[in-house]
């Protein structure tokens, strides 16, 4: 990035602030949000993917930051929301739901066991309106 100029640099600030400004905001509108189901991924030992809707706003968000642009993307796909990852005994859970108030990287849970770390998870996931 050093080859960027001065000029380069803030506008690309000013587009990130207007992004994220309008993140919050999409993200409050679409609040209360309830993915209504997950699904459940196993890849190998150690290692689960849950998927779940996102929260509505993220890709207007963009498309409001950057008029004129497009992009394939819709609100409230389906994203990769958890991560389990690890051995018995140590079992990590990595929240990777989108949320502009809580960004990336976020404290991660350890848990003892996969089915400690999934009813974890489904405790948050499985709410209803």
């Amino acid at each position: 990035m050093t080859d960027l100029t001065l000029e380069e640099k803030t506008n690309y600030a000013s587009r990130r602030a207007v992004e994220v400004a309008a993140e919050k905001h999409f993200y409050d509108v679409s609040q209360p949000h309830f993915p209504l189901g997950f699904s459940v991924a196993y890849r190998n030992p150690g290692h689960w993917d849950i998927f779940a809707k996102q929260a509505h706003g993220r890709v207007s968000a963009w498309l409001h930051a950057n008029p004129g642009s497009s992009t394939s993307g819709k609100d409230g796909e389906r994203e990769r929301a958890f991560r389990i990852r690890g051995e018995p005994g140590n079992v990590v859970v990595f929240d990777e739901r989108w949320n502009p108030y809580n960004p990336h990287p976020r404290k991660e849970l350890v848990f003892r066991s996969v089915p400690a770390a999934m009813l974890w998870i489904a405790e948050e996931l499985m709410q209803e309106p």
